[in-house]
């Protein structure tokens, strides 16, 4: 009898299902909620957000209860309601947020570096470019969605309690969420960029937290020096605080437009770079 060669299955369509890069975020996610770390960070942020409503809470009360009139005064110069006021939803957030992306952000990449899971990543339809796009994208999601609440709640609750003439500008979100979104995708590359170059988890939250802490003392030391002001543009955690004040219009930011425009291109250019070439093919093996 003739033997014939067995019937082998059709190729499978690789234009069918999620694309990998989402499937990997979703990874990264599920890992994410495995390890817990949210519980410590949730508590703080709460804590933090909780503080913020209730201080607007305490403004509207000021402005609308005839016997706490004689305090208004007081509370209008420590409680202001300017522009400094809705830049400062952001800033006790974002202090604390820079330690959860790095322990989060530091074993994006360094993780896969130890346990060499990048080739079978790359055996797969999953391109180098799906990968970077994967991590970028879940660091920089991170802290958008940390900060997140503490622009729409305190918003909410000012419309809910005041109208549009509380604590909280009508317009603020508007004007914050794009600041959060700039800040959000500035903490990512320096998280991706860090966990790529560093071989361990651990050793990629060192790297995170050495980049900025690092990047902002080399820019205080170079200002101190030659007293030049804009070297404050390569401080991450400064540049984290500007962009809140300057799209809410605040008269005198920590920097200019253009300062903090070009510092925060040239960290997301170079720590997205540095990822790009730390997750090619050819360094997917130590």
């Amino acid at each position: 009898m003739p033997i014939y060669a067995p019937t082998l299955p059709p190729a499978p369509d690789l234009n069918q299902g999620q694309p990998p890069a989402l499937v990997l975020m979703r990874f990264d996610l599920a890992r994410l909620w495995r390890q817990k770390i949210g519980r410590f960070f949730g508590f703080a942020f709460l804590m933090v957000l909780i503080v913020k409503l209730t201080v607007i809470y305490v403004k509207y009360l000021l402005d609308t209860n005839a016997a706490l009139r004689p305090m208004q005064d007081f509370a209008k110069a420590v409680l202001s309601q300017g522009a400094e006021f809705q830049a400062g939803l952001l800033d006790p957030a974002s202090y604390l947020l820079w330690f959860l992306v790095a322990l989060v952000g530091g074993g994006l990449v360094a993780r896969d570096t130890l346990y060499r899971v990048r080739p079978l990543m790359y055996a797969h339809p999953v391109s180098p470019r799906d990968y970077l796009v994967a991590k970028l994208g879940f660091a920089s999601a991170l802290p958008f969605a940390v900060l997140l609440p503490f622009v729409l709640l305190p918003w909410a609750m000012s419309l809910m309690v005041a109208g549009l003439h509380g604590p909280v500008w009508p317009t603020a979100p508007l004007r914050l969420l794009p600041a959060v979104a700039v800040l959000s995708l500035l903490m990512g590359a320096m998280a991706v960029g860090a966990s790529a170059m560093a071989a361990t988890p651990r050793a990629g939250v060192g790297w995170v937290l050495g980049l900025v802490l690092g990047t902002s003392a080399l820019a205080s030391l170079v200002q101190g020096l030659t007293g030049f002001v804009g070297a404050q543009a390569l401080n991450p955690v400064l540049l984290a605080q500007t962009w809140p004040q300057l799209f809410v219009g605040m008269d005198r930011p920590f920097m200019g437009w253009f300062p903090a425009a070009l510092g925060t291109a040239f960290h997301i250019g170079l720590w997205t770079f540095v990822a790009a070439r730390r997750t090619l093919p050819s360094e997917a093996v130590i």
